[in-house]
């Protein structure tokens, strides 16, 4: 089957009814995301001058990552997920100066092979991280249906080049640095693993 041609206009209105409507993530219902049909967009909307590198501040909230609503979706939101949440990781390693995080193996357990890799944060940190969310990141859903989301997501990606989307975004000039800033955070993390 042939996927829908989903156009520039559309991408650009949908992303501006979406920024039209943000919400923050504290107290907002975040449970639409694991249970509807559709995608979401996160939007960073704090001050650039707090040491994050590449969040930028302006008249229009910047657009850092497009999803698809899925069982576990609010799971990026949430402390102590940092170890099943690509953008959790993402974010951590960008502020992991500035916000003093500390990454650890995200289980003791031999047979989870990507525990280093999927770092998370000790609890101090995860806390940190969620609460810099919670102060500059705000998100809105857009309810698509199924057989539309895949296309609508790729399209989305391309046009606003979240910075922490890598799959279907050739044109994230952050995307490289932000991948050498997740493998620092992963051999700290594999630093600090229990030997026997």
């Amino acid at each position: 089957m042939k996927e829908e041609l989903i156009t520039w206009k559309f991408c650009q209105d949908a992303t501006g009814e979406m920024l039209d409507r943000l919400q923050a993530l504290e107290g907002a219902d975040l449970a639409q995301l694991d249970s509807q049909e559709g995608i979401y967009l996160i939007a960073f909307t704090g001050k650039s001058d707090d040491g994050a590198p590449y969040l930028k501040s302006g008249t229009s909230p910047q657009v850092v990552y497009v999803g698809l609503s899925k069982v576990n979706s609010s799971r990026h939101f949430q402390s102590g997920n940092t170890g099943t949440s690509t953008l959790r990781r993402s974010l951590g390693a960008l502020l992991q100066s500035e916000l003093g995080l500390t990454p650890v193996p995200r289980s003791q357990d031999p047979i989870d092979v990507d525990r280093y890799d999927n770092y998370m944060f000790d609890d101090q940190s995860e806390e940190k991280l969620t609460e810099w969310m919670q102060n500059n990141l705000k998100f809105a859903f857009l309810k698509v249906e199924e057989s539309k989301r895949d296309a609508m997501l790729k399209a989305m990606i391309a046009y606003n080049v979240p910075i922490f989307n890598f799959q279907n975004n050739p044109d994230n000039k952050y995307g490289a640095q932000l991948k050498v800033w997740r493998k620092r955070c992963a051999a700290e993390a594999k630093s600090k693993a229990i030997t026997a």
